[in-house]
């Protein structure tokens, strides 16, 4: 059973065995209709007070991860759909793998976290983000509220100029973009005395794992919506080593249909965005065509990067 209690933390028997058991339930290593060990046992187990295991059955029923069945015993439940919740587990998650990987204990990790408590979170910082097509602008400033404390204004980069225009002070912190585009708005935005930090965008693992598994030599498509968004996507995928592949490339906004369909014609499968999946449908090619939906993810390295250079800024 992957229960530990530490009678020797300052974080509460019960919240512990409660957190614990809430976290083996969302991740399914409590199943739906498993039994949980009788409150005896558990208190047995864990060498806690029965009381305190009865406080945490009670705990758990009521918030609708278990139900007790009269002379059966104790059964998980589908959990309910709390995205309070489950965001607070992926930060969890997220939190305890970096302090595995610098070797820093989860009891460590959690008294630091309590001695914080009550510190005033650090404030959002403000910044733009540049990127060259809207589909992929929209997705990887999502990517940096969702990771970082950061209020993010997306602009294309064909837009940036004008965005500036008549600025005597941008109200941004900072600007941020992917390495392909690093110079040209680090050329703008210099002048403003703002530092412009550089991403990678890089292809996302699931379709680097279908990719992976085509058989060497296997044409594959790479559509981009527009020529930049098409070379993009090319260096990423021939970043991943994927040099096994007959690469074919195309992009759609300049292209006539015609152009599309014969650079595709013979291809067994097609690396492209979401977006441009949805377009390639719409001008007819094959159905039975498998087309692998290659949205870019902001590497985590740089993007825990730019959050110490955030923690570093002064006040504002």
């Amino acid at each position: 059973m992957d229960l530990q209690i530490n009678l020797k933390s300052h974080v509460p028997v019960h919240v512990q065995l409660e957190e614990q058991i809430k976290h083996l339930i969302l991740t399914r290593s409590f199943e739906v209709g498993d039994r949980l060990p009788s409150i005896r046992a558990l208190a047995g187990f864990l060498r806690v007070n029965r009381n305190t295991v009865a406080r945490v059955i009670s705990d758990l029923e009521r918030e609708g991860f278990v139900e007790s069945r009269r002379g059966s015993g104790v059964y998980v439940v589908k959990p309910p759909v709390d995205e309070e919740e489950t965001r607070r587990q992926e930060v969890l998650e997220r939190v305890m793998d970096l302090a595995a990987a610098q070797g820093v204990s989860v009891e460590a990790l959690g008294n630091a976290l309590l001695a914080r408590a009550g510190v005033r979170p650090q404030e959002k910082v403000p910044i733009i983000f540049v990127e060259c097509t809207g589909a992929e602008l929209e997705q990887l400033s999502a990517e940096l509220e969702e990771q970082l404390p950061v209020e993010v204004e997306p602009v294309l980069l064909e837009d940036l100029p004008a965005r500036l225009s008549g600025e005597e002070s941008p109200p941004w912190r900072m600007a941020v973009t992917t390495f392909f585009h690093v110079h040209e708005v680090q050329d703008m935005v210099e002048p403003y005395g703002i530092e412009t930090v550089a991403l990678l965008a890089e292809a996302n693992i699931e379709s680097l794992r279908r990719l992976t598994e085509l058989p060497a030599g296997t044409p594959v498509g790479v559509v981009g919506w527009g020529r930049t968004c098409m070379e993009n996507l090319s260096r990423s995928l021939e970043g991943a080593g994927l040099d096994h592949l007959d690469f074919r490339s195309v992009y759609i906004d300049q292209s006539s249909t015609e152009e599309v369909l014969d650079t595709l014609e013979g291809v067994q499968a097609v690396a492209c965005a979401t977006i441009t999946a949805k377009k390639l449908r719409e001008l007819g090619v094959p159905e039975d065509l498998e087309i692998i939906e290659e949205d870019r993810t902001l590497d985590k390295g740089g993007i825990e990067m730019l959050g110490r250079m955030l923690r570093q800024l002064p006040r504002a």
